[in-house]
């Protein structure tokens, strides 16, 4: 069985610092080609180029940061399955935390770097990203249906509720007649309760689906903020 072999950049405009890195893949035992770039010119061109199994971003990039790499890296049509991972220094803890709520899959402190560390965060980085993946497609997928529940309220709701009020209405004018005339036969009267059984049923289910429509609403609204932030 052939090994897997993974496309890394390495983004670092200190040449021992993208070297350091590259000997510590090898000694952690990865299959890899390994490709370079200094600053987000040449980012840019090695995005064009290749496509990317992991991403080493290095924060401070002269006048550039890692975050605008990340940015860079995730707006990339081609390096949609790439993995960025950032590099820190201690004193940039908060940065770290900052690039993973933009999207960054993990870190790693510069001043703390082994094999060991190096292994232990590509291995959690994939992890989150599968799991990252996974529920991305399981929001779609709500989202997807909670819109289709949307479009039939807004654009069949008011019409087939003024159906359903026609229908009940007319459904208690033909029970009352048949309690007074008492002219109707059993089976006929059972099929009318049916219906308006079934009339109620709608209603109610259409009331169930503006209450998630609702729900869904307050809940975005909330989050928003929180994701401003």
């Amino acid at each position: 069985m052939q090994p897997v072999i993974l496309n890394i950049l390495s983004v670092d405009d200190d040449e021992i610092d993208r070297l350091r890195l590259r000997k510590l893949c090898r000694k952690a035992g990865m299959e890899a080609e390994f490709f370079e770039a200094a600053n987000l010119d040449e980012m840019r061109q090695q995005l064009d180029k290749e496509q990317y199994d992991l991403v080493f971003l290095d924060h401070n990039l002269g006048m550039d940061t890692g975050l605008d790499a990340l940015k860079l890296l995730l707006t990339h049509e081609e390096q949609v399955q790439a993995v960025p991972i950032m590099l820190t220094s201690v004193t940039s803890y908060q940065t770290a935390v900052k690039a993973m709520r933009r999207g960054c899959a993990d870190y790693i402190v510069k001043e703390e770097l082994s094999v060991d560390a190096l292994i232990k965060s590509i291995a959690s980085a994939i992890e989150r990203r599968a799991l990252y993946g996974q529920l991305s497609s399981a929001r779609a997928s709500e989202k997807e249906l909670k819109r289709i529940f949307q479009r039939f309220i807004v654009g069949c709701g008011p019409d087939l509720r003024l159906l359903l009020s026609r229908t009940l209405a007319g459904v208690r004018v033909v029970k009352s007649q048949t309690r007074q005339d008492d002219v109707v036969p059993p089976s006929v009267l059972a099929d009318v309760s049916m219906l308006e059984r079934s009339c109620r049923d709608l209603v109610a289910f259409m009331d169930d689906l503006d209450s998630v429509i609702e729900d869904t609403r307050a809940v975005t609204a909330r989050a928003t903020p929180n994701l401003l932030q």
